[in-house]
């Protein structure tokens, strides 16, 4: 059974009572007052009184399994750090920084959409990430890189192994460039996104936490 824990924050529901606007928005009342629209001027009401949002409490990962991540030269700060906190979320075990990927203690940028994920989440810098995937395949670590190739598996069509202590790492490569065709090769397998639009990628922290989540639901279920 799930627990809950109540959000710190409270918000009210206000709406603009301009019928021809009729804007309905969330305010937290203890920074904003909300009294008149944002976008006519007219006065807001309040439409639903304070209430309290409340989310899954902390449910510690599988024991038996195990998620680590490799980000190789990933430009973005800000990408880094919303994957340090879909990485908490999701229950990853160590975030590997490698190459020209932004690290915590020297770019600010990361906790802006990090929210802190950067301190509770164990990390390292290396700068190299074809050694680094070496000395993880001698541990007996299971590299998946996350990248499209002729050879590349569906990331559905993956079958997780149910082997108690496996731990995967995901290898997430450059937001341009892609993995580095030195980890491709030392990978264990190539899993990518299946795409229906026109684009060809998603943004590589999105395309990092549909990944991550999907690995780690099944590695959580497959004990």
């Amino acid at each position: 059974m799930i627990e809950w824990k109540a959000a710190v924050t409270v918000f009210e529901i206000r709406q603009c009572s301009n019928p021809d606007c009729g804007l309905r928005i969330p305010i937290d009342p203890e920074v904003h007052k909300g009294e008149y629209c944002p976008l006519c001027g007219a006065p807001m009401a309040c439409a639903v009184p304070a209430y309290i949002n409340y989310r899954p409490a902390h449910q510690p990962g599988s024991a038996e399994n195990g998620l680590v991540v490799v980000l190789d030269n990933i430009r973005s700060g800000h990408n880094v750090g919303s994957i340090f906190r879909t990485a908490d979320g999701v229950g990853v075990r160590h975030i590997h920084l490698s190459g020209l990927t932004p690290r915590p203690d020297k770019n600010t940028d990361i906790s802006k959409t990090a929210l802190g994920a950067e301190e509770t989440i164990p990390w390292s810098y290396h700068p190299d990430a074809t050694v680094l995937a070496q000395n993880l395949r001698e541990k007996g670590v299971q590299l998946l890189a996350l990248e499209s190739t002729q050879e590349s598996i569906a990331l559905f069509d993956y079958k997780v192994e149910q082997t108690a202590g496996k731990v995967y790492a995901l290898v997430v490569g450059n937001e341009r460039a892609g993995v580095d065709p030195g980890l491709i090769k030392l990978s264990d397998a190539v899993i990518h996104l299946p795409m229906v639009g026109e684009k060809s990628s998603f943004n590589v922290s999105v395309a990092f936490g549909i990944a991550a989540y999907w690995l780690s639901h099944k590695m959580m279920v497959s004990k």
